[in-house]
């Protein structure tokens, strides 16, 4: 069943969160991740004030749980959480 990552960020340094998705999307295409979308500007609808999404599509939860445990994401992650604000869920889809 396929998963998605769905990701919001209030992006804090541009330069550094531009080379972690230099750096971090090789890394989701060896776990068979896709990105599906990317907005900088996303349209708020009702209750939610997003900054900068995306999704990624995954073929399991599995792989994205890998991904996040991953020693190769680790220093990624700590990059991406010193350069913005993040909000992160994984959903499992139809």
């Amino acid at each position: 069943m396929p998963a998605y990552l769905v990701v919001d960020l209030d992006i804090h340094n541009h330069e550094a969160i531009a080379d972690y998705r230099s750096r971090a999307l090789p890394l989701v295409a060896k776990a068979g991740g896709r990105l599906i979308a990317l907005d900088d500007a996303p349209l708020g609808l009702e209750g939610w004030q997003a900054t900068n999404m995306l999704i990624i599509e995954f073929s399991d939860m599995q792989a994205i749980r890998s991904l996040f445990a991953s020693p190769d994401y680790a220093p990624l992650a700590r990059q991406r959480q010193a350069a913005a604000g993040s909000r992160i869920v994984a959903l499992r889809g139809m």
